[in-house]
């Protein structure tokens, strides 16, 4: 077993190395998340990609592969059937998998991101073990220089309450621990439920009209913004600012997670710009 240990991040990537013929570039790779999928595409790997999970489903061509694990379970047989040489799984959420893995001998990288900075860092890890290093660098280049110009313009406007939606019901938002939360620090959005113990919290509703968001957003479907319209007082709906985002954009920590920073710094950017009058910006 071989562990790679990144202080600055603060987590172990694990591979567990066993025949001597791991060694070489994998060429058969089996996915275990969205984002992992996502990430090998994206760094030009795609075409060593020979199977994946049930909820990989970008790019297109992921949907014609072989399905071989549930966010949760993963079935063993179907593993072995497609000959693996490299398994990318992600977390501690996936633990009785990656021990069914090592049971089959299976050579497995783990994966541990949980913020927007680890991105280019497994990028460029995943670049060195599948051999598309130049490629995996450049995008990691690339998005590390979008965060950084994210975070800039920010700086340079009035912060603007915002309200994240991530489900309802029952009514659940984010907040200090979750990558969104990071997202909309970096757009400038100061979320009034930040400090809440759990990453994801549920709320009454009463939380968020005491709280007064001047924009509130929403993933589901544009039906989970209908209900606010209850409460015409509120300043996001009395300035018509209720956005629904593309969810698979924000929940994945894939390179697509520009896109949807990129919608959340807009909208954000728009309210900013609204008349002082109809908008009072946060202390």
């Amino acid at each position: 077993m071989f562990i790679w240990r990144n202080r600055s991040l603060g987590y172990l990537l694990t591979l567990w190395l066993l025949p001597a013929y791991v060694f070489a570039t994998p060429q058969r790779i089996v996915s275990l998340t969205p984002h992992i999928t996502e990430m090998l595409f994206a760094i030009g790997a795609g075409k060593q990609v020979i199977a994946t999970d049930q909820a990989s489903d970008y790019p297109d061509e992921v949907k014609q592969l072989p399905k071989v694990a549930n966010y949760q379970s993963l079935n063993s047989e179907s593993l072995l059937a497609v000959k693996p040489d490299l398994v990318v799984a992600w977390g501690s959420t996936q633990a009785l998998m990656q021990q069914q893995i090592q049971a089959l001998g299976i050579p497995l990288l783990l994966l541990k991101s949980q913020h927007l900075d680890d991105l280019p860092v497994e990028l460029r890890l995943l670049g060195d073990k599948t051999g598309h290093h130049e490629q995996a660098n450049q995008l990691a280049a690339q998005i590390e220089t979008k965060f950084a110009t994210y975070r800039q313009q920010s700086q340079q406007r009035p912060k603007i309450k915002a309200f994240y939606q991530l489900w309802y019901p029952p009514l659940t938002t984010v907040a200090n621990g979750s990558f969104i939360q990071e997202i909309m620090t970096m757009c400038g959005a100061e979320n009034p439920f930040a400090a809440s113990k759990a990453p994801y919290p549920q709320l009454g509703e009463e939380a968020v009209l005491a709280a007064n968001p001047q924009v509130i957003f929403a993933t589901q479907h544009g039906s989970d913004l209908q209900h606010w319209l209850k409460w015409p007082q509120l300043a996001a709906v009395k300035n018509k600012q209720l956005y629904l985002l593309n969810a698979d954009w924000l929940h994945r920590l894939s390179p697509r997670i520009v896109l949807g920073i990129e919608q959340v710094c807009s909208k954000v950017e728009m309210a900013s710009k609204l008349p002082k009058n109809s908008l009072q910006t946060v202390n």
